[in-house]
């Protein structure tokens, strides 16, 4: 029921926001050449009005601008907004790009665009959320519903439904489970502790919907299926708690279909598929961009290097990627050809506390090797990793063998994450942290909080700390 009416209004609100991208678009045309014929006359307005309307389906779909429509402050409203209308002229951009000799945008006319898109989207998001103050009304969704639950939790159960702004539900009535004690109601709601007489107590009740909330399902579980079956026999949807073992889950779940077997899944974090998709773009493209200035760094290094140090241009090694999985990690050599060897002496001198190796003044470093991670170039090779699919531009820095091998279980969900190229804590003073703990940390922090925006934000971070000479000691 519930998803039924999301998809009408998600469906209405992609109509609305269509129509003000298009009268921002023709709106902005007037603007920049006068008037419909002169901007007729310059561009293909049929084609760039079906372009933003292909467009604005697509960016409205991504960023899923429906997400926690009613719930979101006004501020929020406006970041959401601005994402969404700086996509679709980002993507306008590109289309007259692809497309140049029928179409071609120019930055006046998307500036224009822009000024007029996101806050005629803003306002009518607005005005759509506080439609019942604008035009007077009451309206409110009703639903009654019939309550089962035990004596314990009946108390915060009603007082849940009672306090929701979203529905106005009425409580048709209470069925008590796991209780001796014999209520005929509770305040004005009528109640019923006998398992035998549910349906004909539930069946002289107006109900649309049943709720369950039962602290022990497998003590009920014979007479939780035959009320549910019995429930779905009539017509009522039946929803039932997620939270069966009463975790104190504060991550996210959701039921989902495993080979067949109805599951719940829980996670710290769900993400969705769609945004995984235009990271994976973003970094295909990044990568590519990357190896081209790795060719160009390894023609002018490789003389130095290999001078002073003979030996392999590039460092490989076995490193641990997403979820564990093993791969073959790639570096401009920036050590002398038998570091690997001399680690175990040095380990006594690690300045990190916890399964990882850091020394300010390692010897087995060569001096080009030593500007080479000052400038951060030794990590450029990497985009080959990036490239295949091994690690991400932006991630969690993927760990030795042997480091991984001395986790503890809560560290490994740092590597619930595919690796990258640089993270949160990289650009936090990644030279300056001791603590593997604190390191875990910020990786945790950038998994739970993880958005396409927030890794940009981190790449051009990254970008001023390496141009700021903050390389990797």
């Amino acid at each position: 029921m519930y998803q039924k009416r999301n998809q009408i209004f998600e469906i209405i609100l992609c109509v609305i926001d269509g129509l003000v991208a298009l009268g921002s678009l023709v709106l902005a045309g007037v603007i920049r050449y006068g008037s419909i014929a002169r901007w007729g006359a310059s561009d293909n307005i049929r084609l760039a009005c079906t372009a933003v309307v292909l467009i604005h389906i697509t960016v409205f779909s991504f960023l899923k601008v429906t997400d926690d429509f009613f719930q979101r402050g006004r501020y929020r409203e406006l970041v959401v907004c601005l994402k969404y209308s700086v996509s679709v002229a980002v993507c306008m951009i590109f289309f007259s790009f692809v497309v140049k000799t029928d179409f071609m945008i120019s930055r006046l006319m998307t500036l224009y665009f822009l000024c007029l898109d996101i806050p005629l989207t803003w306002l009518v998001h607005i005005a759509i959320r506080n439609r019942k103050k604008l035009f007077h009304t009451n309206e409110q969704r009703r639903e009654d519903i019939l309550l089962i639950s035990d004596g314990a939790q009946i108390g915060k159960v009603i007082e849940t439904f009672q306090r929701s702004k979203e529905t106005m539900w009425t409580i048709s009535g209470v069925i008590l489970l796991d209780t001796d004690t014999a209520l005929e109601s509770l305040g004005n709601i009528p109640v019923v502790c006998r398992e035998d007489d549910y349906l004909e107590f539930a069946s002289g009740l107006v109900v649309d919907e049943v709720f369950i909330q039962i602290s022990s399902i497998q003590k009920n579980e014979k007479t939780l299926k035959r009320m549910i079956l019995e429930f779905e026999k009539m017509g009522l949807v039946v929803n039932l708690n997620l939270d069966l073992f009463d975790l104190g889950f504060h991550g996210e779940k959701r039921i989902c279909s495993l080979e067949g077997y109805p599951v719940v899944s829980f996670s710290s974090r769900l993400l969705d598929y769609r945004m995984i998709v235009l990271k994976r773009v973003m970094d295909i493209v990044g990568s590519i961009i990357g190896l081209i200035i790795t060719a160009l760094i390894a023609i002018v290094i490789a003389p130095f290097l290999l001078h002073e140090s003979p030996g392999p241009l590039i460092f490989r090694q076995k490193r641990v990627g997403k979820n564990g999985r093993v791969f073959e990690f790639y570096k401009f050599r920036s050590m002398y050809v038998d570091a690997e060897e001399r680690k175990k002496e040095l380990m006594e001198q690690n300045e990190v506390s916890g399964p990882m190796f850091k020394m300010e003044n390692d010897p087995r470093v060569t001096k080009v090797g030593r500007f080479l991670r000052k400038t951060s170039l030794d990590e450029f090779p990497q985009f080959w990793n990036v490239l295949k699919g091994d690690m991400s531009l932006v991630g969690t820095r993927p760990p030795t063998l042997d480091e991984y091998r001395q986790y503890e279980s809560w560290q490994r969900r740092r590597m619930s994450f595919r690796p990258g190229l640089t993270g949160l804590w990289q650009v936090s003073g990644r030279s300056d942290i001791r603590d593997f703990d604190e390191v875990v940390r910020l990786d945790l922090e950038y998994i739970d909080n993880w958005s396409l925006s927030l890794d940009v934000k981190i790449i051009c971070k990254t970008i001023l700390v390496i141009l700021g000479g903050r390389g990797a000691k």
